[in-house]
């Protein structure tokens, strides 16, 4: 990941620093992932197409179950990211409902 490049604006003495998307979503990822840490070890979160790829299922399999609320998903800001340990819990409880 680059290091953000300050900048100094004509009206304010404080640097500012630029940041690009991914190196955002990068940040936030750590983030979410320290706060969901379990005994200490970080849970990694998925993206859509990560979850699909484990899963063995479609990518738009994923958009759709998140869409209707039948597998746990973690929004970040705009993004949607997924432990896959949450959903195969659930997948699980939802099998013994059945």
């Amino acid at each position: 990941m680059d290091t953000p490049t300050p900048k100094t604006d004509a009206l304010d003495s404080t640097p500012a620093f630029t940041l690009t998307v991914g190196q955002m979503d990068e940040i936030v990822r750590r983030a979410v992932q320290m706060a969901l840490a379990e005994n200490g070890q970080a849970t990694p979160l998925l993206t859509p197409d990560e979850l699909a790829d484990q899963l063995k299922v479609p990518v738009s399999w994923v958009y759709e179950q998140s869409r209707q609320g039948k597998i746990p998903t973690h929004r970040i800001g705009r993004y949607i990211r997924f432990d896959l340990r949450e959903i195969l819990a659930s997948q699980k409880r939802n099998e013994t409902n059945s």
